[in-house]
């Protein structure tokens, strides 16, 4: 009776675990589709929104499908505001920001890797303990030089601070210490000089690195708020942050619904696009060094 009783519990626990062996990714698929449907509604009733009347809006805000169908929202948004030339700006800011950075940064950190200058030792750990500093603290200080040399409200203003990120530098000075110095010795023994083997030799190695390091600082850039909020007062040089948040108050005390929200879609459809075309690498920037394969 004991061994017919173990029999059927084995069975039955097979039965149970064949069933999640066959069912369960199923039912995690299920789960996960129904929470992202879930954390897309309010997304996608902005775009619903957006292509619909402003009458109709305001007689049933609730409604997903845009019946009836118009564009007007968008055609005012791209016409009659600045936000086309507030996406010029981010987008100018963002990419020159970017590429200052890190022709600044790689220089640098190819120094404290690879040049043994007098004080490397000294300077590296000052520059490591920028790392600990908070942006907030530096805030006033950059604010009242930038005002002082009278740069506020130009792109100078909006570019300049954060170039030299100490972050950047560590994370390019780590990277190019993993590069076997063989590499340059044969180089030089071949007539380069070091600024030829940094050019053709430890960039190229680098690109992985410098490719991640540039999507990140291209976001960080675009998505900035605080600091153009104070430098950038007038509409010529604002970036497409600041300048949704204004239109968000103008229009939105009007119940201008439905040019907020197309103005909302075509401030983030810049940046949607970026992420889709830089996918694999945006993924792999975050897991590296952690050991996780994207």
């Amino acid at each position: 009776m004991t061994t017919q009783i173990k029999v059927q519990s084995g069975t039955m626990a097979l039965e149970q675990k064949t069933f999640f062996q066959k069912y369960g990714k199923l039912l995690y698929m299920l789960a996960l589709t129904l929470f992202t449907l879930f954390w897309m509604l309010p997304i996608i009733w902005t775009l619903s929104t957006s292509f619909r009347p402003e009458i109709f809006i305001q007689a049933n805000l609730a409604k997903f499908i845009p019946q009836p169908f118009t564009t007007e929202n968008w055609e005012y948004v791209m016409r009659s505001s600045k936000i086309p030339r507030w996406l010029f700006n981010s987008a100018f800011v963002a990419v020159t920001h970017t590429i200052l950075q890190l022709i600044v940064c790689a220089a640098a950190a190819y120094g404290f890797a690879r040049v043994p200058f007098k004080g490397r030792r000294y300077i590296y750990p000052i520059v490591l303990a920028g790392l600990m500093v908070p942006g907030q603290a530096t805030f006033i200080p950059i604010y009242l030089m930038f005002s002082d040399l009278g740069l506020l409200n130009t792109y100078t203003a909006l570019i300049l601070p954060g170039i030299a990120s100490p972050f950047a530098i560590f994370l390019l000075t780590q990277f190019f210490k993993e590069i076997p110095i063989e590499f340059e010795e044969a180089a030089y023994m071949d007539g380069a000089t070091r600024w030829t083997a940094f050019r053709r030799i430890i960039l190229p190695l680098s690109l992985p690195a410098l490719t991640t390091l540039a999507i990140f600082t291209f976001l960080g850039n675009w998505n900035n708020y605080l600091w153009p909020l104070v430098v950038a007062t007038k509409d010529d040089v604002r970036t497409i942050t600041i300048g949704l948040k204004l239109v968000a108050s103008q229009w939105g005390y009007s119940d201008s619904y439905g040019k907020v929200m197309a103005a909302a879609w075509v401030g983030a459809m810049p940046i949607v696009l970026f992420f889709f075309a830089f996918q694999r690498r945006i993924l792999s920037g975050i897991s590296m060094g952690s050991g996780i394969k994207s």
